[in-house]
């Protein structure tokens, strides 16, 4: 792959524990995140009869002191675990970074997951990142295998999915710097500042990364800027089609979605409701929106307000597939 990788050199090793505790022991809080300058200490669920402890690496220890057995179990001796009560199931240590490809897509090779990304874990967003890149890859691979589109629409990938990816990477970042600290001065001066806005979330943590695309595959105006409303994640309602009533991802499964207020076969020409093959038509109560078109990864396409504007915001689609009004 002809890409480079940018690093934000945002990095520490940190012990991964994975323990079969005692079946009867309950744990209060399920996760929790212990910031003691002493040893940042992360205690979360691991499935079920699992946990998982992870513990960083100090300053005045090496990997190969803290990757040990005898390590894990002196590090969950304040947890009344040991190996008469509980089976260790593994140990690693593990660096975290905070990186991303500049390119993912060259010809028939195509980044995604871990090999696009890798971020610090305190947003718990890894894996999450990698969910929302093949929701978002898959569908535009099934168009183009199956020749509805042309093999242009992959390189609307990269765009759409990098700006979320440095939104969760630096919200990750932040966390860590909240996390990561073992510098007296620091550790007081961060909780000071937390303290004094009452542990409230909303003024203490970083913003959460926006739930929008902003380039892509969107419907734009003739001038080309973003068209009001593409990009956002579509709401799902309960609704009911066909005799059967459910939220509407599970109603109408996979595929576009074309919800209007009004009936959009009224507001469309017979050339653009025979692209559009059998798309459902729910009712759609957003405020100002008359119709919108769903992509099956849940964002917005496009919205149209007027009656005039649907069978624009579909021929957009399709031109942006790569097929003609003539094709």
């Amino acid at each position: 792959m002809p890409t480079t990788m940018t690093d934000l050199g945002f990095f520490f090793d940190w012990l991964i524990v994975d323990v079969l505790p005692p079946e009867d022991r309950e744990w209060h809080p399920v996760n929790l995140q212990i910031c003691d300058p002493a040893r940042p200490t992360t205690v979360v669920s691991g499935g079920p009869g699992r946990r998982r402890w992870e513990f960083m690496r100090m300053p005045d220890e090496t990997i190969a002191d803290l990757n040990t057995e005898d390590t894990a179990w002196r590090l969950l001796e304040p947890w009344q675990l040991t190996p008469e009560n509980s089976e260790l199931e593994r140990h690693a240590v593990y660096t975290f970074h905070a990186r991303w490809a500049d390119v993912r897509r060259s010809g028939r090779l195509v980044l995604a997951g871990d090999a696009a990304h890798q971020m610090p874990p305190f947003a718990g967003q890894g894996m999450c990142s990698g969910i929302r890149d093949a929701a978002n890859l898959s569908f535009k691979l099934d168009l183009v295998l199956r020749g509805l589109a042309t093999p242009d629409l992959l390189d609307t990938y990269g765009p759409e999915r990098s700006g979320h990816i440095q939104h969760t990477i630096g919200l990750s970042i932040e966390l860590g710097k909240v996390i990561c600290v073992t510098d007296p001065a620091a550790v007081a001066g961060r909780d000071d500042f937390m303290l004094g806005h009452g542990g409230d979330p909303d003024k203490v943590l970083p913003p959460i990364p926006p739930a929008t695309l902003t380039d892509g595959m969107l419907y734009h105006l003739p001038d080309r800027s973003l068209a009001p409303g593409s990009g956002r994640l579509a709401a799902q309602g309960r609704i009911t089609y066909r005799g059967r009533t459910g939220l509407l991802d599970d109603v109408l499964g996979t595929g576009f979605v074309l919800a209007s207020t009004v009936d959009a076969r009224a507001c469309l020409t017979d050339d653009q409701l025979t692209f559009l093959d059998g798309t459902y038509l729910p009712h759609m109560a957003e405020v100002g929106h008359l119709s919108a078109l769903v992509r099956p990864d849940h964002y917005l396409f496009g919205v149209a307000q007027r009656t005039d504007e649907v069978g624009a915001v579909v021929d957009a689609l399709r031109e942006q597939l790569g097929q003609s009004a003539v094709d």
